[in-house]
């Protein structure tokens, strides 16, 4: 097992890719060369796809979520799906152990693009390697990204990434609610066309791999949406890929235009702008998940409902203001602006009917929303309220649109959300 010199990280330190972004190469033939030639850039990574890691195991209880039965994974093989946004023919895929506190030992690695159902078209499979080893052990607090694999995977396809541990690998860090299938099972099977597909063998999390860039040689912006559930999709249907952000990748690319659009979901249920349980506090996540994408040009942000709603009912003693929601909002947007990002603000969408709704979190959320609208700091705001409240009842969902649970969104919901968004501000 390769140990490799993997730049250490705790669980609030700033990502940044040990792997930097290539710079653009001039003119071919500069010196004589027609001025209707256009520019030949080299191929930089772009990022197209996250997992957002957090603590399997931290103490949940206050929902009614147990931990999970096992804490590690030994002798199997986890498949495991991501949707891309862009596609290329060229990829990297990072993996990390923010959370474990042990070394991770992956002994080997391999992608293929994904034909549903935990199987994939054998033709496409390819060795994934970590400075040219198959294996790659990874320390506590460690994040690595792999080599460069060759895989022309389309806009909007699906990668399956088999990764076989045979020692015993920590299993604490994950995206706990992926909202797509993966897939585990005895063995090495990272070379099987198929993986058992029993309830047994399916995985609601995603263990480990946190993003995916693609090399691509022309111009793209890169969209990030940031945000909790809402953003990443609970409500939608399980492996149909009907988030917001999945639906506002798709009218980007029907739309077409001079430059490629990726819409990279760093989606994090139950996360809080202002206190850590269910993942890092939004203000130090923005800095990792959105400020530490490849090649990102632009940011939703949608965050702040749990942190009204979490100290009514749930936690008492992790208060939250609107004034202190307005100030995360404010510094977030400040930081972007900075890195010459542009940052667009969302309104928090209602929440009536749902456990922890009460009358001073709707004031609340009214406030910070009257705040957004009237907002001059971000490049400008997309009204994820005015586009899924109830006009017979402005605090709910309109029942068309909402889930279950009256606080999250149903797949016409979410494609409500992705059309509310003007396409021309990422152009």
């Amino acid at each position: 097992m390769q140990s490799m010199g993997i730049r250490m990280q705790t669980n609030r330190r700033l990502f940044l890719s040990t792997l930097g972004v290539c710079a653009a190469s001039g003119l071919v033939g500069c010196g004589g060369g027609s001025s209707e030639t256009p520019p030949v850039y080299e191929a930089k990574p772009i990022g197209t796809w996250m997992g957002v890691l957090s603590d399997l195991q931290e103490d949940l209880r206050f929902l009614d979520i147990a931990p999970p039965f096992s804490s590690s994974f030994q002798d199997q093989t986890l498949r495991q799906v991501a949707h891309l946004s862009l596609g290329a023919d060229q990829l990297r895929i990072q993996f990390g152990n923010l959370y474990g506190k042990a070394p991770l030992p992956l002994a080997r690695v391999r992608a293929a693009l994904s034909t549903g159902g935990g199987t994939v078209d054998k033709a496409t499979d390819v060795a994934v390697t970590f400075q040219g080893a198959d294996s790659v052990s990874i320390p506590a607090g460690g994040e690595v990204w792999s080599d460069i694999v060759s895989l022309q995977v389309p806009d909007g396809g699906n990668v399956a990434v088999s990764v076989y541990v045979k020692e015993t690998a920590d299993s604490t860090t994950a995206h706990r609610f992926a909202n797509a299938t993966q897939y585990v099972a005895s063995g090495d099977l990272t070379s099987a066309s198929a993986m058992p597909s029993s309830p047994a063998n399916q995985l609601a999390a995603s263990y480990w791999m946190s993003a995916i860039d693609v090399y691509r040689k022309s111009s793209a912006r890169v969209v990030v949406a940031f945000g909790d559930s809402l953003t990443e999709g609970k409500g939608s249907t399980t492996d149909a890929n009907q988030r917001y952000p999945d639906l506002l990748s798709s009218r980007l690319q029907k739309a077409g235009g001079s430059a490629s659009v990726s819409v990279v979901n760093a989606g994090l249920g139950g996360n809080r702008w202002l206190h850590d349980r269910l993942g890092l506090n939004g203000v130090e996540r923005f800095r990792r998940d959105v400020l530490g994408v490849s090649g990102v040009t632009h940011a939703i942000l949608q965050l702040g409902i749990n942190d009204i709603g979490f100290q009514l009912d749930w936690t008492p003693n992790e208060r939250a203001t609107a004034k202190e929601l307005i100030a995360s909002m404010s510094q977030a947007v400040a930081a972007a602006k900075s890195r010459g990002i542009h940052v667009f603000l969302a309104t928090l969408t209602p929440f009536k009917g749902y456990v922890y709704f009460s009358d001073s979190g709707e004031k609340m959320r009214q406030e910070v929303n009257a705040w957004i609208r009237a907002n001059t700091e971000a490049s400008g705001v997309f009204d994820f309220d005015a586009a899924v409240r109830d006009p017979a009842d402005p605090s709910r969902i309109f029942a068309p649109y909402r889930d279950a649970d009256h606080l999250h969104l149903n797949d016409l919901g979410y494609l409500r959300l992705a059309e509310s968004v003007d396409l021309d501000k990422f152009r």
